[in-house]
């Protein structure tokens, strides 16, 4: 159930990148990421951050699934309804007691 990561070498020849594949509950996602950045969040907080962002964007388009669309609405208006209550019963007010 935990995050699983392995790397592999690039598909696309885009330039120096590095691929990394994640699993996490069944569910599977590719990402490439550029060499030079992961050598820079080797020293550099942001760019340590912009790599996080990188991964967790992906992650968790994978783990969270759309909801599905609502229901179409079709509410038909109801009957008339008397207001008295059973047999005609009204309670009536007879002022103060």
């Amino acid at each position: 159930m935990r995050l699983e990561s392995t790397f592999k070498d690039s598909i696309d020849a885009d330039g120096p990148n590095v691929g990394v594949v994640l699993r996490e509950r069944g569910s599977t996602v590719s990402i490439e990421v550029p060499i030079e950045l992961l050598q820079r969040a080797a020293e550099d907080f942001a760019a340590r951050e912009s790599l996080r962002m990188r991964l967790k964007a992906p992650r968790d388009r994978m783990l969270f699934r759309t909801p599905p669309a609502p229901l179409p609405r079709r509410i038909e208006p109801a009957g008339f309804v008397d207001a008295g209550g059973p047999r005609g019963f009204r309670r009536q007010s007879r002022g103060r007691r």
